[in-house]
């Protein structure tokens, strides 16, 4: 039975909970509103120069969102001069303390933006931000299905692969099948809500959790059916939507099946055409990983076969209608040179 003390108690703690939360007025959130916007149409180079004038005022959303600015619109290579500069570092430090005690405004989404953010920066900026994505990731889990969107679930299991060598979601591989057989259900329903990138990420995050290390060169990768079932229904997904989905996402998909070892031949012919086309837009190591993938299924990567092309097409009427017989034409005449003086003309030397 119901213990109301016990109820009762419990709907006090929420409510003292809630109490904490800080509300802010229409103003304050119309005010954060235009910060947040003015913050994500920055450049990287530009965000950081904003982070460095005013980002000891930032609160936790400003903070997140000049993060996620930085990692999407810069390389690497860009990302690692930032991360030299202090006040950049400051703020990754303030967003793996977000990370390690997430205050209650701040919700799972907002959470795996940043868990996001800060997995692609350089290894030295994460810290241990690893075992707060694995402690959130739990946490998801835990709750109702409808209270996560997929592209969330994509968002922090793929930031949990990204830290270290896979370790940390090798640990949390529970929560992978959980996420996993969730999107599957219902067959693949919320397999459309995923973003390309969002999709391309599941896939590598899944991958990298059944990838068991087996001493310094050895690996064996261990599947479960629901795995199969979601690169089944990606799979669809890609062929229909094909030409939508960038080259490098592509290239990423091809890697992520020669990872895990699942041949999917109609699948690979059909990114092969856009690769072959588009490899300019492809990085030298990208393409080598394309290739070998293809190597190792037995699948050509090549252009596709144009036919005969000296073949001649029989219009109709040519060579089928009948011919009418040639009517006489008489002795031909031709004119002949006429002269232009009826005798040679002698000259007097």
């Amino acid at each position: 039975m119901l213990d109301p003390k016990a109820y009762f108690a419990q709907w006090q703690a929420a409510a003292q909970q809630a109490a904490t939360i800080p509300q802010l007025s229409p103003e304050e959130d119309t005010e954060q509103d235009a910060v947040l916007q003015q913050v994500s149409s920055l450049s990287a180079v530009r965000c950081a120069a904003h982070v460095k004038e005013k980002g000891q005022n930032f609160t936790s959303l400003v903070a997140i969102e000049a993060l996620c600015t930085m990692a999407t619109k810069s390389s690497f290579k860009l990302r690692e001069d930032l991360f030299r500069q202090p006040h950049v570092k400051a703020l990754c430090k303030k967003i793996q303390e977000l990370l390690s005690q997430p205050p209650p405004a701040l919700d799972l989404r907002d959470l795996s933006r940043a868990a996001e953010a800060l997995a692609k920066f350089p290894e030295e900026a994460r810290g241990n931000a690893a075992m707060s994505m694995g402690a959130i990731a739990n946490s998801m889990s835990q709750l109702n299905t409808t209270d996560w969107s997929a592209d969330t679930a994509s968002k922090l299991l793929w930031s949990m692969a990204r830290c270290g060598d896979g370790e940390e979601i090798r640990k949390n591989k529970h929560v992978v099948s959980h996420v996993v057989k969730e999107l599957v259900r219902d067959k693949g329903r919320r397999i459309q809500e995923l973003s390309y990138d969002g999709l391309v990420h599941l896939l590598w995050a899944v991958a990298k959790a059944r990838i068991q290390k087996r001493g310094v060169d050895r690996q064996t990768v261990h599947t479960q059916e629901s795995d199969n079932f979601l690169f089944q229904l990606t799979s669809r997904r890609i062929c229909d939507e094909i030409d939508r989905i960038p080259v490098t996402l592509l290239a990423d998909v091809v890697q992520i099946h020669h990872e895990i070892g699942i041949k999917n031949e109609r699948l690979f012919r059909a990114i092969c055409p856009k690769i072959v086309s588009k490899q300019k837009e492809l990085r030298e190591d990208q393409m080598a990983k394309c290739i070998k993938a293809y190597t190792r299924f037995m699948i050509p990567l090549k252009e596709q076969a144009q036919g005969f092309r000296t073949m001649a097409i029989v219009q109709k009427g040519d060579f089928l209608r009948p011919s009418d017989k040639p009517k006489p034409m008489g002795k031909k005449t031709y004119e002949k040179p006429q002269a232009l003086y009826p005798d040679t003309q002698l000259h007097s030397k």
